[in-house]
């Protein structure tokens, strides 16, 4: 936990500057506003702090307007983390039951059938098929919207880590990661989530944890240590495990342009953007046509952090955007490594422009499935 003085330091700091973060802000893009921007946050909490102005609704309105993509940060000259410091003041506001009416659904759908999405638990993984192979046992943590909303792409990857010669194993006793609750400010609810997965993942004899989901990548290798759990095994992404298995996948030639996404979580959170296009590349036969916006600079989706509970049409406007800028270099095929960014960035798309998750890509050049072949 940052040290409250440090904070405040920060926030200071954060609510001089000249603010040109909010051209790179893509709460800024989809109001037009100085409010729900770095800048205004920062002052909003530095207010706060210093007593001449209490948060009221409003203020709490744009707290919760922010996608906590962190892409501020990567023009910060004094690297200061407003994303990080609007999650932590979302905490206190929680603890105060001040948090938007919109997330007690939310809420209350994690606790009760441990997925955001009010499905009944019994239904996560009730369809997925598996074949009983030989090879290393991988674990899948497929996260709860894939199970539940983009079902093609757990399958998908299940079907590639079998290609890849692994034994792959589902748990039913899977429960949402809590990376819902943690970035928008229930951290208790997300450690029942937690506390319960890391008990379970513990105790299954394999060699790793392999997920497909950035955003339950990075609570289970970052957020989980943070808070004393343990896993005992390592956790990799999808790309990860894709990688170091090149020389086994499929080379297929595409019929046009293939541009990548870079997922928030997957890449400014944890680093990884080289992976992705590796795999793309070496699918394909050629290099990823790169969006102005892209690896640190890439512009997020507008489906994280609660945005699109919260705010849904500003989020779409979010993610229309982002398929425009994959439009401008002519792209046919836009790939993400994330089922969140796929969800979103599908849904705002037309038939000019195909979108798919990694391992869709993968698994359809295989079985050269919906791929136009030279």
């Amino acid at each position: 936990m940052i040290d409250p003085d440090k904070i405040a330091e920060q926030v200071r700091m954060c609510a001089a500057c000249p603010k040109m973060c909010r051209h790179v802000c893509p709460t800024f893009f989809a109001w037009r506003s100085d409010a729900p921007t770095p800048h205004g946050r920062a002052l909003l909490l530095h207010q706060e702090i210093i007593g001449t102005h209490e948060l009221d609704n409003r203020g709490i309105e744009v707290l919760y307007q922010c996608l906590e993509c962190s892409h501020c940060l990567t023009w910060c000259k004094p690297e200061i983390d407003i994303a990080t410091l609007v999650e932590i003041k979302r905490r206190d506001l929680v603890q105060q039951n001040r948090q938007p009416e919109g997330l007690k659904t939310l809420t209350e759908s994690i606790r009760k059938h441990h997925n955001p999405f009010e499905e009944l638990h019994a239904k996560r993984n009730n369809w997925v098929k598996i074949e009983k192979g030989k090879g290393i046992p991988i674990l899948y943590f497929a996260g709860c919207l894939a199970s539940y909303r983009e079902k093609e792409i757990v399958q998908d990857t299940i079907t590639a880590l079998e290609m890849l010669g692994h034994q792959v194993i589902v748990t039913d006793d899977e429960w949402c990661c809590g990376s819902p609750m943690f970035r928008t400010g229930d951290v208790e609810t997300g450690l029942e989530q937690a506390r319960h997965n890391v008990d379970v993942l513990n105790v299954i004899d394999v060699e790793e944890i392999v997920t497909s989901c950035p955003g339950c990548y990075r609570i289970l290798t970052q957020d989980y240590p943070e808070n004393d759990l343990q896993l005992n095994k390592p956790v990799k992404h999808i790309s990860e495990v894709l990688t170091v298995s090149l020389d086994k996948l499929p080379t297929v030639s595409f019929d046009g342009k293939i541009t990548f996404h870079d997922a928030c979580h997957l890449g400014r959170h944890c680093g990884i953007f080289d992976p992705p296009r590796e795999v793309i590349a070496h699918v394909s036969g050629s290099d990823v046509v790169e969006m102005e916006r892209n690896r640190e600079n890439s512009t997020c989706c507008g489906n994280g952090a609660g945005l699109r509970t919260l705010f849904p049409e500003q989020a779409k406007k979010i993610g229309a955007e982002r398929i425009r800028h994959a439009k401008n270099v002519d792209a046919q095929y836009l790939i993400t490594s994330c089922p969140f960014c796929k969800n979103m960035l599908e849904s705002q798309s037309d038939s000019s422009i195909t979108v798919l998750d990694l391992p869709q890509f993968v698994v359809r050049a295989w079985k050269r499935r919906d791929v136009k072949i030279d």
